[in-house]
């Protein structure tokens, strides 16, 4: 096994206790166990202590030079500058410019562009599974609780994360948004930015346990973070109904594959199939913590944010029908024993959710083999997921503190 220069975070579990069987059909599919070599090991306790060098060592510079007031303004310059890669700034800047506007060789741009029409095709039905099943599931994964506790995300109440995150999604989901220097792209650099100022926070801060959890947003969460929109995603779209073929997996694992590596995710830890990105998740829940308090308080928050939303008509009913939803929903995707992880209940079980799925299966497997309704799809789910964001931005600006779910144990 690899030497370590530190030592393992307690975060990590041994070695001999991730070493599951794994059922065999499974491994068929999978083409392998679940469970990490020796070397497969040591790069994940390595990553747990690897951030983003280049983003980090221009947020270094800049706050060497003004540790008190540290000044942003030639980054946000840069990003609107017509040739961001061109912009004249410091040494800093420059080299962190230069190595990021550029794309991998291995992009395929005609995959990727077939990967946002598919996401466009889903609708709503991808915003919801992001939501009641990534985002909700994450939260499982303790150490990206600590980031938000730590850095009083928790206290902004959860519609404004959820409104900068779906914010973000919508404009890096676009076509032609991720070429190099592309819209998508200059926002993912953006929230690559914030990261790195979280993680020189964090680092510094006495409230933080490198020996416990490593270095704060490590290759490690910034990896699994980027497979939840991918992977994690496309699992759930099958679930409620969504017909996705292998060209439409492969498309989508190549946009994400090229967004997490504009994120900052090491080449790696980045995958190209679904199946090796599922080995991947299962050996990053060996990095993690069982739930604690800090689940509880984030999938609360969560679950109740429905409650604070303000609609035209029948308030009371409304409300309180979509925070039904949003739990059934969650129960289905993730399953009763993660749900239950959670500290949720859900009253309904998964037959909320369910009575969508026929609908679903139909309105979206005709539109495949109707002539002309694949683009009506396309365009018709695009225009759904802005109002569903937009809708967000709303709630963000009209309750800005989400109430706890009354379905928190």
């Amino acid at each position: 096994m690899t030497t370590i220069d530190y030592p393992a975070p307690t975060r990590l579990r041994p070695f001999q206790l991730t070493q599951i069987k794994t059922p065999w059909p499974i491994r068929q599919l999978l083409g392998r166990p679940f469970a990490p070599t020796p070397e497969e090991y040591a790069k994940l306790h390595h990553g747990l202590f690897d951030g983003d060098p280049v983003m980090d060592r221009y947020i270094q510079s800049r706050i060497e030079q003004s540790s008190e007031k540290p000044d942003w303004r030639e980054f946000h310059q840069a990003l609107h500058s017509p040739k961001p890669s061109e912009f004249q700034g410091s040494d800093a800047l420059q080299t962190l410019l230069k190595s990021t506007c550029t794309n991998p060789t291995w992009v395929d741009r005609n995959l990727i562009e077939d990967g946002v029409q598919f996401i466009h095709s889903t609708g709503r039905a991808a915003t919801d599974v992001l939501r009641d099943m990534a985002l909700m599931g994450g939260y499982l994964m303790v150490a990206f609780n600590k980031t938000l506790i730590l850095t009083g995300e928790l206290e902004k109440g959860a519609a404004p994360r959820l409104a900068s995150t779906a914010q973000w999604w919508l404009k890096v989901v676009n076509p032609n948004a991720n070429c190099a220097g592309g819209p998508g792209a200059l926002a993912t650099l953006r929230v690559r930015w914030m990261h790195a100022l979280v993680r020189h926070q964090l680092r510094n801060s006495p409230n933080w346990d490198s020996n416990q959890w490593g270095l704060p947003i490590n290759q490690v969460d910034m990896a699994a973070t980027y497979l939840g929109f991918s992977a994690v995603m496309l699992l759930g779209l099958r679930k409620i109904g969504i017909v996705v073929t292998p060209c439409n997996s492969r498309a989508v694992m190549q946009l994400w594959k090229l967004i997490g590596w504009q994120m900052g995710v090491r080449e790696e830890w980045l995958v190209d199939t679904e199946q090796q990105a599922l080995v991947k998740l299962r050996q990053f829940l060996f990095t993690h913590s069982p739930p604690d308090e800090s689940t509880h308080r984030l999938t609360s928050a969560l679950a109740g944010e429905p409650l604070s939303r303000n609609y035209a008509s029948l308030q009371t009913l409304r409300k309180h029908y979509a925070h039904q939803k949003h739990l059934s929903s969650s129960w289905y995707l993730l399953g009763p024993r993660m749900f239950h992880k959670l500290g949720l209940r859900a009253p309904f079980g998964p037959f909320i959710a369910l009575l969508a799925v026929p609908a679903r299966v139909a309105h979206h497997a005709l539109g495949r083999i109707i002539p002309g309704q694949w683009a009506r799809l396309i365009r018709h789910g695009r225009k759904a997921q802005e109002i569903a964001v937009a809708e967000l931005q709303q709630r963000q600006a009209d309750q800005p503190n989400t109430p706890v779910s009354v379905n928190a144990n």
